[in-house]
């Protein structure tokens, strides 16, 4: 992986105190190295972010308010506090946070690399993390981004170690929250969070998504549904029944029907409630479950329930296909006054011109010399009422035929629009060792991808997608954010 120049910059300024510093990969803005501390011999994180000019407000909050509760909480599930400052780096001001390191991969990573966890790990997991809950909902914080990318967990090896999260950076009072702000993962995040706001049930079907990721290496927008509940089954060999109907309960669609707390969670890990047990008495026992296949690709989470923008898979790639933005878009109202003036100044040029009389009676009169001249500037109105024609067209165009066409291959990624009764035109054609910087805009109304090469004929190095191009909504910007810097890194 390339070492970027706020990376080098960080590495020189802790290279007295660190040693072994490799960079392990970026979070949403965060550069990460992995190193030893000499002083306490013990491993650790290096948490940096560049602060620019063009840096979203909404970064630098999550990571300072990651650095204060650092500093204030204290939990084994919680990296340990060592040190935080500021420096400069050539691409501006760079704040850093060193936190301790309990060793380890990613829950997905290791499912990834072939992990297959039995059910006695599984739970033993669950019941750190859900420890891990009951402190921070007990301090009035909700975590809002528990998903398998997000939790490190040490082995010693062929036992569990201690699991720990990696990033706190959206872990928030629930008091505090923002009614606009949507903070977390699609495909993990519950229905009531997708609305904006996150309670400490949330955090439950989090987790629950997190440990059906555990049993079957799929995510929960992958699971079969009724009435937009989750059916999550799998042959009692695998995972014992109530351990089963006791993940379905997290992953309730209603935040009612889930445990009340992490707490109550904890206790029927091991003691399902009465009235969940009932529950099973009444459900028909004929039914075989249908197993549920281990998969691990890349490309099959995070897609917004409500959304309009398609997918399509293939073996070698993931399209994205954004619809048109309809009649009720800013292109469709933009359309209509060009449209409107050159459809009257067309219809006046015509009758203008219609005035003028050739016969060789009129020619020497004032009468044929006035119709000549109301002919010419018919002829120029005509010129103009093209003009204003064809850009209502292009916008109307645009409104009603032209889609979005995202393909993301495993080096490549391709953005072009494609218009109904027209050719292909590309607007983005890059590699993934090229792209700098996949953001969404502070307001979540556009996506911005920075490359430093972009191989189509127009060679914008700045692609800019909004709400207004397509059938897309703020949440499924932050979804496909998401989903390409996952892709990237």
């Amino acid at each position: 992986m390339a070492i970027s120049s706020s990376e080098s910059a960080v590495i020189e300024r802790l290279s007295d105190h660190y040693n072994g510093l490799q960079p392990i990969g970026q979070s949403f803005g965060y550069s990460q190295l992995l190193a030893n501390d000499t002083r306490g011999e013990r491993a650790v994180v290096i948490k940096s972010l560049a602060v620019e000019e063009n840096t979203p407000t909404s970064d630098i909050c999550c990571f300072e308010r990651e650095i204060h509760l650092l500093e204030t909480l204290n939990h084994p599930t919680i990296p340990h506090y060592i040190d935080s400052f500021s420096l400069d780096t050539p691409e501006g001001k760079g704040l850093v946070l060193v936190q301790s390191h309990q060793g380890g991969q990613t829950l997905e990573q290791q499912v990834s690399a072939g992990k297959v966890f039995s059910e006695r790990e599984i739970k033993a997991i669950a019941k750190q993390l859900l420890q891990g809950l009951i402190y921070l909902h007990s301090k009035g914080l909700v975590h809002r981004d528990i998903k398998p990318s997000n939790v490190a967990l040490a082995t010693h090896g062929d036992s569990i170690g201690q699991a720990t999260w990696l990033n706190l950076g959206t872990v928030q009072y629930v008091q505090a929250q923002r009614a606009d702000a949507l903070v977390g993962t699609y495909g993990y995040m519950a229905p009531e969070q997708v609305g904006g706001q996150a309670a400490f049930a949330s955090d439950l079907y989090s987790l629950g998504a997190t440990i059906i990721y555990l049993a079957t290496g799929r995510h929960v927008s992958d699971l079969p549904r009724h009435d937009f509940k989750v059916k999550f089954a799998c042959p009692t060999a695998r995972l014992s029944r109530n351990f089963q109907q006791w993940i379905n309960w997290l992953v309730e669609p209603h935040i009612g029907d889930r445990p009340v707390s992490a707490q109550a969670a904890l206790k029927a890990i091991k003691y399902l409630p009465v009235s969940m047990l009932k529950q099973r008495l009444w459900q028909p026992t004929k039914a075989h479950p249908t197993p549920v296949p281990i998969s691990s690709s890349a490309h099959d989470h995070y897609q917004p329930f409500f959304t309009k923008i398609q997918s399509r898979r293939s073996p070698h790639a993931l399209e994205l296909i954004v619809p048109a933005v309809g009649v009720r878009s800013h292109a469709f109202r933009q359309a209509l006054t060009p449209l409107s003036i050159g459809i009257t100044m067309l219809v006046s040029a015509l009758y203008l011109i219609s005035l003028l009389d050739l016969s060789p009676s009129m020619l020497g009169h004032a009468e044929g010399l006035a119709g000549l001249s109301a002919a010419i500037l018919g002829a120029m109105g005509c010129t103009y009422s093209f003009r204003f024609l064809s850009n209502g067209l292009r916008y109307l165009c645009t409104a009603l035929l032209r889609k979005i066409h995202i393909q993301i291959a495993a080096d490549v990624l391709l953005i072009s629009y494609r218009y109904t009764l027209g050719k292909s035109d590309y607007i983005v054609n890059t590699k993934r060792d090229s792209i700098y910087n996949i953001s969404a805009l502070p307001d979540g109304g556009a996506l911005r991808n920075l490359t430093h090469h972009n191989r189509t004929q127009k060679g914008c190095v700045c692609y800019k997608l909004s709400i207004d191009d397509g059938a897309i909504s703020r949440r499924d910007i932050r979804w496909i954010t998401s989903l390409l810097n996952d892709w990237r890194h």
